[in-house]
């Protein structure tokens, strides 16, 4: 047993010996396959720099006209959500199918047709949407998401299901141009002049009204009790001369109720106001339109072009190297007799 250990031994060592010798081989291998490579690039520079000129100039004139995009926040009135998707899918839709009548109707150019595309999307905001109008349990919500093919959730609470629930939305419009925003005003105008958008419009913007005038007679009517209670009020000349709010215990008046809900009406009547205000169209503009050029990997095709060029070659003559390398090979040992 003993004298057969090392015998053992030095066969292990000879076997290591001979598998760094293997890996040395296919390393220097390789390495000579590269230094071939650079030698054969080095020597086709010209091929290679009259590919890149070519894919450059075929690239350059076959790119096509640049796009640019506007990117506009909106915020939705009535509970109109529905009918502006609507409305900015049919836009969107007939501008795609070039559309004649359609394109003239909305005040646009069918031979020089600035907007080529608009989308729009909701800004989602899900603490709303689970905590504010939309009052569901965890176990509805949970539901409503397996009944939905998605997959991931923003696409989730951006679908229809969901975005009926969203104030604030953003429209991307797709121009041929940076000169072309002022267009963008003429999908605002599509939309608003909706028939039936235009009717909850006009009825929305009515209660409103009604409600601030209603509001209005209210506070005059406390301010004229409060006149009435005063001048009847045996303290009155002394309010007149120090100018200070009392309660009456001997008067069935609550002066000081009244004067919170003047203030709650007042608030009230300024809140109308504000919504008055941004209010009176069913879609409103919140933000400035602002136009940047559109970019993508098959825009830049006067660099796609001499690479693709470039790389093809060089598979090919890879591909003709390989062959005449086996070819040889199999001519060595007479194969081919």
């Amino acid at each position: 047993m003993s004298a057969s250990q090392p015998a053992s031994d030095a066969d292990q060592e000879m076997d290591l010996t001979d598998i760094f010798t293997l890996f040395q081989r296919i390393f220097y291998k390789f390495l000579a396959l590269c230094f071939k490579a650079l030698d054969f690039i080095f020597k086709s520079w010209w091929v290679i720099l009259l590919l890149i000129i070519l894919g450059a100039t075929l690239g350059y004139f076959t790119k096509g006209e640049p796009k640019y995009t506007s990117d506009i926040i909106i915020k939705t009135n009535y509970k109109s959500q529905s009918y502006v998707y609507n409305a900015i899918k049919q836009f969107d839709d007939n501008l795609s199918e070039k559309d004649e009548e359609f394109i003239k109707s909305v005040g646009l150019d069918i031979n020089n047709l600035t907007i080529k595309g608009v989308k729009i999307s909701p800004i989602i905001d899900v603490v709303a949407l689970i905590g504010g109008e939309v009052k569901i349990s965890d176990r509805a919500l949970s539901t409503v998401i397996k009944e939905l093919d998605v997959n991931e959730d923003t696409e989730l609470f951006a679908s229809d299901r969901f975005y009926s629930n969203y104030e604030f939305h953003k429209i991307t419009v797709t121009l041929s141009g940076e000169s072309a925003k002022k267009d963008i005003d003429k999908i605002i105008t599509f939309i608003n002049n909706q028939p039936y958008i235009q009717k909850i419009s006009k009825e929305f913007v009515q209660n409103i009204e009604d409600h601030i005038a209603k509001n209005e007679i209210v506070l005059q009517q406390a301010d004229s009790m409060m006149k009435i209670y005063a001048s009847s009020s045996d303290v009155s000349q002394e309010i007149k001369s120090k100018d200070l709010s009392f309660f009456n215990n001997q008067n069935n008046l609550n002066v000081n109720g009244v004067l919170v809900f003047k203030n709650t009406v007042l608030k009230e009547i300024q809140e109308l106001k504000d919504e008055l205000v941004t209010s009176s169209s069913a879609i409103i503009v919140m933000s400035d339109i602002q136009v940047s050029l559109k970019e993508s990997l098959k825009d830049r095709k006067e660099i796609i072009y001499p690479i693709l060029f470039v790389f093809f070659f060089l598979i090919l003559a890879g591909i003709r190297y390989t062959y005449i390398s086996l070819r040889k090979i199999v001519e060595a040992q007479n194969l081919l007799d």
